[in-house]
Protein backbone atom coordinates (compact mmCIF):
# COMPACT_ATOMS: atom_id res chain seq x y z
CA UNK A 1 0.00 0.00 0.00
CA UNK A 2 1.33 3.42 -0.90
CA UNK A 3 1.40 6.35 1.46
CA UNK A 4 -1.38 8.90 0.94
CA UNK A 5 -0.59 12.04 -0.97
CA UNK A 6 -1.19 15.40 0.70
CA UNK A 7 -2.47 17.92 -1.84
CA UNK A 8 -2.60 21.68 -1.39
CA UNK A 9 -2.30 25.01 -3.07
CA UNK A 10 1.31 26.14 -3.28
CA UNK A 11 1.03 29.39 -1.36
CA UNK A 12 4.49 29.93 0.11
CA UNK A 13 7.78 30.51 -1.68
CA UNK A 14 8.94 27.11 -0.37
CA UNK A 15 5.85 25.41 -1.82
CA UNK A 16 6.40 27.03 -5.23
CA UNK A 17 10.05 25.97 -5.14
CA UNK A 18 8.93 22.37 -4.51
CA UNK A 19 6.52 22.61 -7.45
CA UNK A 20 9.37 23.79 -9.67
CA UNK A 21 11.57 20.92 -8.48
CA UNK A 22 8.90 18.39 -9.50
CA UNK A 23 8.41 20.08 -12.86
CA UNK A 24 12.16 20.29 -13.41
CA UNK A 25 12.62 16.58 -12.76
CA UNK A 26 9.70 15.52 -14.96
CA UNK A 27 9.61 18.01 -17.81
CA UNK A 28 13.17 19.32 -18.07
CA UNK A 29 15.18 16.30 -16.99
CA UNK A 30 12.99 13.36 -18.02
CA UNK A 31 11.15 14.76 -21.05
CA UNK A 32 13.97 17.05 -22.24
CA UNK A 33 11.85 20.22 -22.41
CA UNK A 34 13.99 23.36 -22.58
CA UNK A 35 14.02 25.59 -19.51
CA UNK A 36 12.50 28.42 -21.55
CA UNK A 37 9.66 26.14 -22.67
CA UNK A 38 8.85 24.97 -19.17
CA UNK A 39 9.12 28.10 -17.03
CA UNK A 40 7.06 30.77 -18.76
CA UNK A 41 5.58 34.23 -18.40
CA UNK A 42 2.43 32.83 -16.76
CA UNK A 43 4.04 31.53 -13.55
CA UNK A 44 3.07 34.53 -11.42
CA UNK A 45 -0.56 34.63 -12.56
CA UNK A 46 -1.11 30.88 -12.21
CA UNK A 47 -2.45 28.85 -9.31
CA UNK A 48 0.13 26.19 -8.43
CA UNK A 49 -0.62 22.89 -6.73
CA UNK A 50 1.72 20.67 -4.73
CA UNK A 51 1.46 17.04 -3.75
CA UNK A 52 3.69 15.62 -1.04
CA UNK A 53 4.16 12.13 0.35
CA UNK A 54 5.78 11.93 3.76
CA UNK A 55 7.20 15.43 3.26
CA UNK A 56 8.64 14.74 -0.21
CA UNK A 57 7.41 16.83 -3.17
CA UNK A 58 6.13 14.26 -5.65
CA UNK A 59 3.43 15.92 -7.78
CA UNK A 60 2.52 19.30 -9.21
CA UNK A 61 -0.07 21.03 -11.32
CA UNK A 62 -1.04 24.49 -12.50
CA UNK A 63 -4.27 26.29 -13.37
CA UNK A 64 -4.77 29.50 -15.28
CA UNK A 65 -8.05 31.36 -15.44
CA UNK A 66 -8.15 32.70 -19.00
CA UNK A 67 -9.72 35.96 -20.16
CA UNK A 68 -12.25 34.06 -22.29
CA UNK A 69 -13.75 32.39 -19.21
CA UNK A 70 -12.04 29.04 -19.65
CA UNK A 71 -9.70 27.47 -17.12
CA UNK A 72 -6.48 26.01 -18.49
CA UNK A 73 -5.27 22.85 -16.78
CA UNK A 74 -1.49 22.57 -17.09
CA UNK A 75 1.81 21.21 -15.87
CA UNK A 76 0.49 18.07 -14.19
CA UNK A 77 3.50 16.02 -13.21
CA UNK A 78 4.45 13.14 -10.92
CA UNK A 79 8.08 12.29 -10.28
CA UNK A 80 8.98 8.95 -11.94
CA UNK A 81 9.76 7.04 -8.75
CA UNK A 82 6.32 7.96 -7.34
CA UNK A 83 4.21 6.85 -10.30
CA UNK A 84 1.76 3.98 -10.15
CA UNK A 85 -0.04 5.13 -6.99
CA UNK A 86 -2.84 7.20 -8.61
CA UNK A 87 -1.19 10.45 -7.47
CA UNK A 88 -1.74 12.08 -10.89
CA UNK A 89 -5.42 11.12 -10.74
CA UNK A 90 -5.66 12.56 -7.22
CA UNK A 91 -3.95 15.77 -8.37
CA UNK A 92 -6.28 16.28 -11.34
CA UNK A 93 -9.37 15.71 -9.16
CA UNK A 94 -8.05 18.18 -6.59
CA UNK A 95 -7.31 20.81 -9.25
CA UNK A 96 -10.70 20.44 -10.93
CA UNK A 97 -12.47 20.63 -7.56
CA UNK A 98 -10.57 23.83 -6.77
CA UNK A 99 -11.40 25.33 -10.15
CA UNK A 100 -15.10 24.42 -9.79
CA UNK A 101 -15.18 26.04 -6.34
CA UNK A 102 -13.93 29.23 -8.06
CA UNK A 103 -16.80 29.02 -10.56
CA UNK A 104 -14.99 27.30 -13.43
CA UNK A 105 -17.23 25.42 -15.86
CA UNK A 106 -15.21 25.41 -19.10
CA UNK A 107 -11.77 23.82 -19.25
CA UNK A 108 -9.03 23.46 -21.84
CA UNK A 109 -5.67 21.71 -21.83
CA UNK A 110 -2.82 20.76 -24.11
CA UNK A 111 -2.38 17.09 -23.25
CA UNK A 112 0.42 14.83 -24.34
CA UNK A 113 -1.11 12.45 -26.88
CA UNK A 114 -0.42 9.31 -24.85
CA UNK A 115 -2.51 10.73 -21.97
CA UNK A 116 -5.72 11.19 -23.97
CA UNK A 117 -7.55 8.28 -22.29
CA UNK A 118 -6.40 9.42 -18.83
CA UNK A 119 -8.00 12.84 -19.33
CA UNK A 120 -11.09 11.40 -21.00
CA UNK A 121 -11.76 9.68 -17.66
CA UNK A 122 -12.22 13.21 -16.24
CA UNK A 123 -14.72 14.22 -18.91
CA UNK A 124 -12.31 15.88 -21.34
CA UNK A 125 -12.59 15.22 -25.06
CA UNK A 126 -10.17 15.76 -27.88
CA UNK A 127 -10.57 18.74 -30.16
CA UNK A 128 -8.47 19.13 -33.30
CA UNK A 129 -5.30 17.61 -34.64
CA UNK A 130 -2.01 16.63 -33.06
CA UNK A 131 0.49 19.47 -32.69
CA UNK A 132 4.02 19.69 -31.34
CA UNK A 133 4.70 21.67 -28.18
CA UNK A 134 8.17 21.67 -26.63
CA UNK A 135 9.16 18.82 -28.94
CA UNK A 136 6.31 16.55 -27.71
CA UNK A 137 3.12 15.56 -29.56
CA UNK A 138 0.05 17.16 -27.91
CA UNK A 139 -3.68 17.46 -28.47
CA UNK A 140 -6.13 20.07 -27.29
CA UNK A 141 -8.70 18.64 -24.88
CA UNK A 142 -11.76 20.45 -23.57
CA UNK A 143 -14.47 19.91 -20.97
CA UNK A 144 -17.66 21.80 -20.28
CA UNK A 145 -19.72 21.26 -17.14
CA UNK A 146 -23.44 21.96 -16.95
Amino acid sequence: MSAPIELRLATSDEDVLKVMVVRGIVFIEEQKVDWEGEIDEFENESVHFLGEVEGQPVASGRLRFLDDGRTKVERIAVRPVWRGHSYARDMVRFMLDHAAAQGARRYVMHAQVHLQKFYEDFGFHREGDIFVECGIDHITMVREDD
